[in-house]
């Protein structure tokens, strides 16, 4: 149920000054849902209530809000009231009132109008007060949250349609082994779903011990056990790892104790015997690993002794490595994604000092690269997932603070796009998985504090 008031008057005392503000008050509140006719405007619940709220301006950077006091959920500052953000802090902030000014944003007062999306028609007077049975749908919803806290975590997508989380870094308890129990805990690791159905954990490291790890284990999803195999010829973190046509696994890279690794090996599910292959070119962890319509593997950038903008390709029918073209700008924490018409979308990451919101595509037919256009956000440690509809969604990272800003690249048009609606926690280093109905699921990572809130789109 949402309720539009018209024509409220919202009165704030602060100090000896009283003054007024034209707003809008809703009842039945949905954070963040359409509630104005200026598509930037959303609903915010009000402290203490989850079905009352204001309309206001949703486009504020979240760096400009403070908290509210927490002994009485009021604002220090001077016009300014106290709302619930979650997509920008778990506590309540303090929200300026022009941000709910009905000159920023109008309420929706169109006659006998069927909001986009939407299969109710909605009609709303200067004098009445309307209420309707729906309102527009979110694109962004909460699920049912994790058990633990989590970033540097990995989700792997099963094939009854389950979502397998592993490990991570679960803050001053260190890192978690917790999923029915891992033999070993583990961040910086791979996960990997084999032919057989059951998955792959390779390497990473014990933030609690700070043991590099060279051990693997194996998930049963029919049986939800773990069992120890044998360990990988190399101690590796932050390495990658994929499953190649012939079903062996490929990992490639890492960081250990002893150095950086350019030490290639392969993982073959039917023997559970480990053999290596040929080493890459450059040594190299943060990297990226693709496998392409072609069969071949695009390792691309990371972090050597230096940025890397190399890329070098794997032939698994010779078990050697080439270099290919150089990606235009060095980056590591990037993301690459394997597009419907074969090229791989490369974006994001940190480069020596600096935010990255350039993307690059590369063609495997001529094994070179074309700059894209830039992203609308610069970001690192962001996901990027390929949507049923060839679409590339962004979602979350790093940049000049902690994003939950969203945008998609259409590779039929070379154009990223933006939406108002925002993802309800800023995250970073999270997961996300495309799920069987299409939908995208987020988990975990950092935002102002350790989530294990998840969200789907």
């Amino acid at each position: 149920m949402v309720s539009i008031a018209n024509r409220c008057f919202l009165f704030l005392i602060f100090s000896l000054s009283i003054f007024s503000v034209h707003c809008y008050i809703c009842d039945g509140t949905v954070p963040y849902d359409r509630c104005s006719t200026n598509t930037a405007c959303g609903g915010f619940n009000m402290v203490g209530s989850d079905n009352v709220g204001v309309c206001g301006f949703l486009w504020m950077s979240c760096s400009q809000y403070d908290l509210c006091d927490s002994s009485s959920n009021t604002c220090n500052k001077p016009e300014h009231i106290c709302v619930q953000h979650p997509r920008c802090h778990p506590d309540p902030v303090c929200l300026p009132v022009t941000m709910i000014d009905q000159r920023i944003c109008p309420p929706l007062k169109a006659l006998n109008t069927v909001l986009p999306n939407t299969t109710t028609i909605v009609t709303i007077t200067e004098t009445t007060t309307i209420t309707t049975t729906t309102a527009e749908p979110r694109n962004w919803y909460n699920t049912g949250s994790m058990n633990f806290s989590r970033q540097n975590h990995v989700a792997t997508l099963l094939r009854d349609g389950q979502v397998l989380v592993t490990g991570g870094n679960i803050g001053t308890l260190g890192t978690t082994n917790k999923v029915e129990l891992m033999q070993q805990s583990r961040e910086g690791h791979t996960s990997s779903l084999l032919p057989n159905n059951k998955v792959l954990i390779t390497g990473g490291k014990s933030t609690s011990s700070s043991i590099d790890s060279s051990s693997a284990e194996l998930y049963n999803p029919q049986t939800k056990t773990w069992s120890n195999i044998d360990s990988m010829k190399y101690i590796r973190q932050y390495h990658t790892a994929s499953v190649l046509t012939n079903g062996k696994v490929l990992v490639t890279g890492g960081y250990s104790s002893a150095g950086i690794q350019n030490a290639a090996e392969l993982y073959d599910p039917y023997t559970d015997i480990w053999t290596t292959t040929g080493s890459m070119n450059q040594s190299r962890y943060y990297h990226t690993e693709t496998v392409l319509l072609n069969g071949k593997v695009l390792v691309t950038g990371g972090l050597s002794k230096n940025y890397l903008k190399s890329a070098e390709l794997y032939d698994p029918t010779t078990g050697t490595w080439t270099m290919t073209g150089s990606m235009n700008q060095a980056r590591h924490y990037h993301t690459a994604s394997l597009l419907k018409n074969g090229k791989v979308l490369i974006t994001g990451g940190w480069d020596s000092g600096n935010y990255l919101n350039s993307a690059e595509l590369y063609d495997p037919s001529t094994e070179t690269w074309v700059n894209a256009d830039n992203m609308h956000y610069a970001r690192s440690r962001h996901a990027a997932s390929v949507l049923p509809n060839g679409q590339v969604v962004v979602t979350g990272g790093i940049g000049s603070e902690t994003l939950n800003r969203v945008e998609f690249y259409d590779p039929s048009t070379g154009i990223w796009t933006t939406t108002y609606e925002r993802m309800n926690y800023a995250r970073h280093s999270h997961t996300a998985t495309l799920l069987d109905n299409g939908k995208l699921l987020l988990a975990g990572g950092t935002g102002t504090v350790l989530l294990k809130s998840a969200e789907l789109y």
